[in-house]
């Protein structure tokens, strides 16, 4: 089926959303796994993140040349295909993810002995829950395409995404709380340090987390009330699904703008790429 102007606009913003999620997620992974031996555990959480989000771009691109393209850029159809599953995935992992990382960012300010003994496997079982949470979830969009009716899948991914939005707002609520409660006190200068590195770092997460629910709202909005209200012109549709997308996309600007060894590595590779040129 060829394709209008409009539709060609749109696959081509699409794609390029593509291109900067998976170029951006790929160099963020790059970063943090170099970095690895010397960051903190909170950084295996934000590299699965960046997974999840490489994840979100490989599986739209999936859907665009195995459904959206074919069938002339009608978005409501990408549903129907089974690759679909694959963006589910993708999805539904980086807001899990997301939730799992407001909850250790409120553990590690509320108590902060306790988040420093912690050990490494409790992250790892933390994380493969979070990815075979996120495998359960594609399954059901399988099953909504060949069993089940479709509302029982939506009211799965509305009461997960509603879920993951009370902990996300419950997490940084009490994480703004505690900072307020909290008088100056003698500790040490190393534990002072210790403790400003943890904010700044609280305060990174907050961002990429704060951003990521302004360009999850729209979406979680859609789901919850398609099955209910055919009131979504397919403008709108693929607008929730651009901005959908965007949550993907821009974590690494964050990154760049609030983590000096990602500032240094991005600048490392702009001078290798500038003396060639030169």
């Amino acid at each position: 089926m060829l394709l209008s102007t409009t539709a060609i606009v749109r696959v081509v913003i699409l794609a390029f959303e593509v291109v900067i999620i998976v170029v951006g997620n790929v160099f963020t992974i790059f970063v943090f796994w170099i970095q690895r031996l010397r960051l903190k555990r909170t950084f295996l959480l934000l590299i699965n993140l960046a997974v999840a989000d490489l994840i979100v771009g490989l599986g739209e691109a999936l859907v665009l040349a195995a459904s959206t393209i074919p069938n002339g850029g009608n978005e409501a159809k990408k549903r129907e295909s089974p690759f679909w599953a694959f963006q589910v995935f993708g999805s539904c992992t980086s807001v899990l993810f997301l939730v799992l990382i407001s909850l250790e960012r409120v553990y590690s300010v509320l108590w902060p002995f306790c988040h420093r003994v912690t050990s490494t496997r409790a992250y790892g079982y933390s994380i493969v829950i979070v990815w075979v949470t996120g495998v359960c979830m594609s399954v059901v969009s399988l099953l909504a395409i060949y069993l089940i009716d479709n509302m029982y899948a939506n009211v799965i991914y509305a009461s997960a995404l509603f879920f993951s939005l009370v902990v996300i707002c419950t997490s940084y609520l009490m994480i703004r709380l505690r900072l307020r409660s909290t008088a100056p006190n003698s500790d040490s200068v190393q534990m002072q340090a210790s403790r400003q590195r943890s904010l700044r770092m609280s305060r990174t997460v907050f961002i990429v987390v704060a951003v990521s629910l302004v360009f999850w709202f729209p979406a979680f909005v859609m789901v919850t009330t398609q099955d209910f209200c055919s009131c979504f012109p397919p403008l709108a549709v693929w607008f929730v699904i651009v901005l959908q997308l965007g949550n993907s996309m821009v974590n690494p600007f964050v990154y760049s703008f609030r983590m000096p060894i990602f500032q240094d590595a991005l600048k490392k590779c702009l001078r290798s790429v500038a003396k060639p040129l030169s």
